[in-house]
Order: structure tokens, then sequence, then C-alpha cells
């Protein structure tokens, strides 16, 4: 009973942080049916405080914020999606290729990712950004660049580190082709490494999508994204009207933590394991 007891208490915040995941899912889906009501303005209602007929209020142009934000939802979980999986792939190939190839390769490819990853993620993202353009497709891309060094010095470690495993070893010895092993045995040992890398890296592009937003540089208005409804709120809060920036700002936080939480419940289990074999 007690080691039960133990290993319950150790799970819930992998439980609880699952949940509310998964309600950001539903909050995300019910913002598809909710995006004509987010966009709908009606200057008769504006910035009513939260009621039962609107929930989170309204805001100063008399749209719904509890529609805004499930939007919101959708578009930061979507985009921050698209910007991990395309770093993730972009990291991998970087780090198949330093952790298979020659080593002038390994040296010539990971210069430029050490030199990216100088600069201040944040900053050098909303720099990107500016180059190409105002726009959430110029904020992804952005993120996409400096998402793509993190995901390669961390798995190129692991791919360095697979070498001196006995089937990777096998393998080269029996001549199989680099291609072949990089795909058939390093891939899979990087699967646990990728895994944490891709929740931890979302939350982060979740947090930076939004602050790109909220200096200038990534939604336009009307796009009901977090960062940009935050910056909106700004002009109403010293007058009274905190519910317009405060929905979207605690939305975004509750996620990033929640992410946060379950990140680190994976690196825990991932450690179990590795003392438990």
């Amino acid at each position: 009973m007690p080691g039960k007891t133990g290993r319950g208490a150790r799970r819930w915040p992998a439980v609880l942080s699952v949940a509310i995941l998964v309600a950001y899912v539903a909050l995300a889906v019910a913002g598809v049916f909710l995006r004509h009501q987010a966009d709908l303005v009606d200057v008769s209602r504006t910035l009513q405080p939260p009621d039962g007929h609107h929930l989170f209020g309204t805001d100063g142009e008399g749209r719904d914020i509890f529609a805004r934000v499930s939007v919101g939802a959708g578009i930061s979980m979507a985009l921050a999606a698209i910007s991990v999986g395309l770093g993730a792939i972009g990291g991998l190939a970087v780090a198949l290729v330093c952790g298979v190839g020659p080593h002038w390769l390994d040296r010539t490819v990971m210069a430029p990712m050490n030199a990216i990853l100088a600069f201040p993620q944040l900053l050098l993202a909303m720099a990107i950004a500016i180059g190409l353009g105002t726009g959430l497709t110029s904020a992804v891309t952005g993120i996409v660049v400096t998402i793509i060094p993190v995901f390669a010095v961390t798995l190129r470690a692991e791919a360095l580190r697979s070498k001196s495993e006995a089937f990777v070893q096998a393998a080269v010895t029996i001549g199989v082709p680099k291609w072949r092993i990089a795909l058939r045995h390093v891939v899979p040992y990087l699967s646990t490494t990728l895994t944490i890398q891709v929740a931890a890296n979302f939350g982060a592009a979740v947090l930076t999508l939004a602050a790109l937003s909220y200096v200038g540089v990534g939604a336009k208005p009307p796009t009901a994204e977090w960062g940009a409804m935050i910056t909106d709120g700004l002009q109403y809060a010293a007058s009274g009207q905190w519910w317009v920036g405060v929905a979207p700002g605690v939305a975004l936080l509750v996620l990033v933590l929640v992410v946060n939480i379950f990140t680190d419940q994976l690196r825990v289990r991932n450690r179990a394991e590795g003392s438990d074999a």
C-alpha cells in the first residue's frame, strides 16, 4: 500500500497536466465553431465585464473574449506544433549527418548551429520576422530557425553516443550503408530524447509566438492571437477593464506551465526507466 500511494503521488502531476492539455485541445476545437463570433463587432456591448452571456467579457470592439481566446488556442497550438515539427525534422537531419558522417562534416554543419545559438532566441526570431515582413508566417519562420539548432545540438550528442552501441558497431562491421544505419538504428535510439525535446520546445514556441505578436511583428489585427490580445488589453488595464488582457494572459500562462510540468514528468519517467534498466 505505501508503495502504491507513493507511485500515485508521483503520477498525479502527469495525469493533471495531460487532463489540462486535453481541455486546451477541446478549447481549440470549440474555437473552430466560434470563429464567426470571435470576429463579430458590436459597439453596443463594448468592454462588458464577465457575466453569464460573456464568460470572459467583451473587448473594446464588443467582441466576445471567450470566443477569441478559444480561437487563439487553436492558432497558438497549431502554429507551435508546426514550428516544433519543422524544427525537429531539421534538427534531426543535422544530428544524423553529424552522427554518421565524417568528422569534418560534423564541424562544418555544427558551426552555423552554434552561431545561431549564440544569439538570444527571441531577439533572433524577432529580427527574422521583421526582415521577412510582419505576420504569422514570418513569426513561424523565425521560430523554426531558432529551434533547429536546439534540436540539433541535443540530438547530435545522442547520435554520437550511439556510435559506441553494440548494434551500431555490428551494423558498421557487416557493411550496412550509413544512411540505413541512421534510419534503422540511430533514429529509434534518439526517439526518447526527441520526444522530450518536442514537448519542451512546444511551450517555448507558444510563448515566443505570443511575444512576437505582443511586440507587433506576429499576428495582425483582428486576428485572435493571445499575444496580440494581451497587447490590446494593455490600453484598458488602467481604466479598470482588466479582463480584456487578463483572459488571454492566463490562458497563455497556464498552457506554458502545464507543458513544462508535462515535460518534467517525461524526463522523470525516462530517468526512472534508465535506472531500472
